[in-house]
């Protein structure tokens, strides 16, 4: 136990002003009884108790948020995993201190051998899902605009990232925001280098090219999951979130079909994705079921991935709870109940709530643009302002199909 002299460090009195706060109190107190609980050196091995106490103090530092504090709980999860290299909660600890120091590689890998562990922990496998969501934000935003980022990421890592004003007033906030994610610098840096970086694309290049429209997308998920975390399992009644990354990498390379209409759909072969929306018949295959009736009879009915569009947000989790267990096997998360008026995404306000699921799903689909061939079938049932931006855009029809792509 010689290495927790970083207790001092945990301990130090905050900056002038500032009260250490109920965090700070516990992680002392939880120093405090972990140097307790711990035996002479090499007087006794290392007890349950101790290690339990070990783990919590841990919990403690994560909980306070502190970079010094993070560290120090990185440092008490690898004392904990060298003493039990198969303990879950020691790398569970050791994953959730790395995530929330940005070190988003090496969590995901830790987050990883936790589950490989045999982990039953409900949040595991959605922090997992939120560090690989985030590395995949971070590499997209990069990547986009490789001219604008060079020099950052050849030089990000140890490297000082400065402040985001200073960046944006060069006009190099995209070596900034680059070198910010190479140096693997807390979030809350990364976030104020990528709010630089987004703002000033936008201005450069305008909101309406491609890429600045998927630079804000990354940005817009990453902003979400930092604010508001994945959803609470109860809410996803047992399935797992889909969020926009989530749902492109379905969708990719795949033919897909919207389905208008409650009807049988007799070619349902024809396509490697099958999207239903609100009703449709028992049996009838859906990949995707995209609901914004509440009253769809249809939440019960097997569906792979089912995305509730709604709005506010409150009223999009009242929907949400309409969700039968396993009845689906993932649930659009919030980064897509609002797909068509979303800046980070279609940003297209002139449609009100009365907007089709199915008009919204296709709108989703012809955004994200990864599907080699994209029909909808019955769109005659669809208002007459969603029929004629389909008409504008079609590629071919028949009577009951038009194709997009």
């Amino acid at each position: 136990m010689a290495g927790l002299t970083a207790e001092e460090d945990a301990a130090a009195p905050p900056p002038a002003g500032v009260g250490p706060g109920p965090a700070r109190t516990a992680l002392v107190a939880a120093l405090g009884e972990l140097l307790g609980t711990a035996p002479p050196p090499r007087r006794e091995p290392v007890g349950a108790e101790l290690f339990e106490t070990l783990l919590r103090a841990g919990d403690r530092a994560v909980e306070t948020g502190g970079e010094r504090e993070l560290l120090l709980a990185v440092a008490l999860a690898d004392t904990g995993v060298s003493l039990r290299a198969k303990s879950r909660a020691a790398w569970r600890l050791r994953a959730r201190a790395l995530d929330a120091l940005g070190h988003a590689a090496a969590a995901t890998e830790a987050y990883e051998r936790t589950l490989a562990l045999g982990s039953t922990h409900p949040e595991t496998p959605v922090l997992l899902s939120m560090a690989r969501e985030k590395r995949t934000c971070l590499a997209t935003a990069v990547g986009l605009f490789p001219a604008d980022t060079a020099g950052g990421r050849e030089t990000g890592a140890g490297q000082e990232t400065g402040g985001p004003e200073a960046g944006a007033a060069s006009a190099a906030a995209g070596p900034a925001f680059a070198s910010a994610v190479g140096a693997e610098a807390m979030p809350g840096v990364v976030r104020e280098a990528f709010t630089a970086y987004v703002t000033e694309q936008m201005g450069r290049y305008g909101a309406g090219d491609a890429r600045v429209r998927e630079l804000a997308g990354a940005y817009g998920t990453y902003c979400r999951i930092l604010d508001q975390g994945r959803m609470a399992d109860p809410l996803l009644a047992g399935a797992r979130p889909v969020s926009v990354a989530d749902f492109r990498g379905l969708v990719a390379g795949k033919t897909a079909c919207v389905v208008v209409g409650p009807g049988r759909f007799e070619e349902a072969g024809d396509y490697e994705l099958v999207v239903r929306c609100d009703d449709f018949r028992g049996g009838e295959r859906a990949d995707v079921h995209a609901v914004a009736d509440p009253a769809s009879a249809s939440w019960h009915r097997p569906a792979g991935v089912r995305l509730l569009f709604a709005d506010p947000g409150e009223t999009w989790r009242e929907t949400v709870r309409r969700a039968v267990p396993g009845a689906q096997d993932g649930l659009g998360d919030a980064s897509l109940r609002r797909p068509l008026q979303d800046p980070a995404l279609l940003g297209d306000g002139g449609w009100g709530p009365e907007t089709s699921a199915a008009f919204t799903v296709l709108r989703l689909l012809d955004h994200l643009d990864v599907s080699p061939r994209l029909d909808v079938h019955g769109a005659g049932r669809l208002r007459p302002e969603e029929r004629r931006w389909i008409t504008s855009r079609a590629k071919d029809r028949t009577k009951t199909r038009t194709a997009l792509r």
